[in-house]
């Protein structure tokens, strides 16, 4: 009775039945939310144009929508002693390791927090501490993505208030990979993943490769490349290292001013720096 009343306090309807010695808890709130849109962050090209919403309960009818089957099974979890926010644990029982789906509600039960206000939050309290940083868990706002990880046999975490969902476990070729990998030729999906890896090498590599072959090696580059490379640094102050450290502080001020800075300012300050550092003519897609 007592969980009744309380359930009825937060808006819930307790149906009573004569005859049963048991009441049916009813989720009758309404309350003003936002509408099923695109994703915002995920491109998408021939798949749903569909993404999640901060409302947990149209998060998993999304889910079910797609998973028609008996075997999907979504638990509720509540996290945080003062919030109580929702969760929702969310697998497929008869192809999810046993295993896996207890260690992730044993990880959501066993959180002495007081408030959860995000998936971001959920997932650093989750997830094992790596000296690299590693994430552990894959996020995302597309359903369609989701429930192809739960036919894979993964674990989808879905929290109240957060238009995302978290993978877990997430491994190293889930960031390579792309939902529409599946709706194109398995041999142009197959080259489109080579690439992906080789440009994370590529990205991984480029700027010590450079520091080694124009610093201790030299004989390896073309005479007339090498001889680019001369002229072009010949009125720079700094030493090569010192170089490429600027670069990359570079890039990571000019993607925290495209994120932070209210949207009619960021992209002028992108232009802005693209004239003023690479180029006299900017061909950024901003100009």
């Amino acid at each position: 009775m007592n969980k009744q009343y309380l359930e009825s306090i937060r808006g819930n309807c307790a149906l009573f039945i004569d005859t049963l010695n048991l009441a049916f808890d009813i989720e009758t709130k309404g309350f003003n939310q936002r509408s099923v849109e695109k994703p915002s962050n995920e491109i998408v090209i021939k798949g749903p144009h569909e993404a999640f919403v901060e409302n947990i309960r149209t998060n998993t009818s999304m889910l079910r929508r797609i998973i028609n089957n008996e075997n999907l099974i979504i638990e509720n979890v509540e996290v945080g002693k003062v919030t109580k926010t929702k969760c929702a644990v969310c697998y497929m029982q008869n192809i999810a390791n046993p295993d896996l789906v207890s260690e992730v509600k044993y990880r959501l039960n066993n959180l002495e927090i007081d408030s959860l206000l995000s998936a971001g939050e959920l997932e650093q309290l989750i997830v094992d501490s790596n000296i690299l940083g590693v994430p552990g868990t894959l996020s995302t706002e597309r359903p369609d993505k989701s429930c192809k990880y739960i036919l894979n046999g993964r674990v989808i975490i879905l929290v109240n208030g957060t238009p995302y969902s978290l993978i877990a476990p997430g491994i190293l070729i889930d960031f390579l990979t792309s939902p529409e990998d599946t709706n194109l030729h398995v041999n142009f999906a197959n080259f489109l993943r080579g690439l992906r890896v080789l440009c994370s090498f590529i990205t991984l590599l480029l700027p010590g490769m450079y520091v080694a072959v124009t610093s201790f090696h030299q004989e390896i580059l073309p005479t007339q490349l090498l001889s680019s490379i001369i002229v072009a640094r010949e009125n720079v102050p700094f030493p090569i290292i010192l170089e490429i450290f600027f670069m990359e502080i570079s890039f990571e001020l000019i993607r925290e001013a495209g994120l932070r800075v209210p949207s009619p300012i960021g992209p002028t300050i992108r232009h802005s720096w693209c004239i003023g550092t690479w180029t006299s003519r900017c061909k950024c897609k901003y100009c």
